[in-house]
């Protein structure tokens, strides 16, 4: 499949205007580049393979579920206003129904999180509930984000074997410094993609490009751990796999060092591949490995060219 953008890797991204700015020179790479760039896959075509198996709770756990349903009036009782800052970037005339977004589906992501543990899962509900009331992320604004995707550093574009939404990341496209609106814009992918999940698809994959990777386009520290926070607490049981195509020798040396410290559950969805080795050339003999054929989690002919 072609880029979205059609891009060419080796190009600079531009500098990142003010989200306010609008000059006669702004036509934006997206806009000069998109003559021969195709639409992007935003609607499932139907369930065409197996969905991912959603473990299903167990008899404490489906405890633990009913009894929060019927707290549900206090979980959304006492909601703070929407702050002051977010009221620049959203809708507000998009309605919050916390109540629509607590559906059983939801609750049992928090449940599974959590491990079971009740007074664990009612807090980071509530903890969440609070964040949606305050900062309305399903209610963001394509303009205040459109500076973050000129570039085509990161979007949703088509689905993977199991259906669920693909997000491209090419880390050598960042074009912005605005840490906030990053942040922003990986929300607003992230509820782009849960509207667009076919029934019985929950999560998301990564198909990151690190072709080019590089320090110096990466985006800082304290960002990188803004958005795992807000992952963890806000998007549970949403990663289904982050696969990293072409990682560099150092990259894949640097995950060795720290992998024994990353959490098993979520070390288990980290992938590395090589489209261009067979795929009894990827496999590692270690169990651990994190080396997979590529065609263990994609249609080849539903990949980007510019993943590899």
């Amino acid at each position: 499949m072609r880029s979205l953008f059609g891009f060419n890797k080796a190009e600079q991204a531009p500098a990142s205007p003010n989200i306010s700015e609008k000059s006669a020179t702004d036509t934006s790479a997206a806009d000069t580049s998109n003559e021969s760039a195709i639409p992007p896959v935003l609607e499932c075509p139907g369930i065409s393979g197996p969905l991912q198996e959603i473990k299903a709770l167990n008899e404490d756990e489906q405890k633990v579920l009913e009894r929060i349903k019927s707290e549900i009036p206090e979980l959304i009782k006492d909601l703070p206003p929407i702050d002051e800052n977010a009221k620049a970037f959203v809708d507000e005339s998009v309605p919050l129904d916390i109540e629509g977004w607590l559906t059983d589906e939801c609750i049992a992501r928090y449940i599974r999180a959590r491990k079971g543990v009740y007074e664990d899962t009612k807090k980071a509900l509530r903890k969440t509930i609070e964040w949606r009331a305050a900062t309305r992320p399903h209610a963001l604004r394509p303009d205040v984000v459109e500076v973050e995707n000129r570039t085509g550093k990161m979007y949703m574009n088509g689905f993977d074997k199991f259906s669920r939404p693909i997000i491209y990341m090419y880390n050598h496209r960042q074009n912005t410094k605005d840490a906030d609106n990053q942040i922003r814009w990986v929300v607003y992918t992230l509820e782009l993609c849960i509207r667009h999940m076919c029934p019985g698809v929950e999560k998301v994959t990564l198909a990151i490009d690190a072709t080019n990777w590089g320090f110096s386009s990466s985006v800082s520290v304290g960002t990188a751990k803004k958005f795992l926070d807000i992952l963890s607490n806000h998007y549970p049981e949403r990663l289904g796999r982050a696969v990293v195509f072409m990682p560099p020798k150092f990259f894949v040396a640097f995950y060795s060092l720290v992998s024994p410290f990353i959490d098993p559950v979520t070390k288990a969805k980290v992938a590395f591949v090589n489209p261009k080795e067979p795929p009894t050339e990827q496999t590692d003999s270690s169990s651990n490995s994190p080396w997979i054929a590529v065609e263990e989690c994609f249609d080849r002919n539903c990949l980007e060219k510019d993943c590899y």
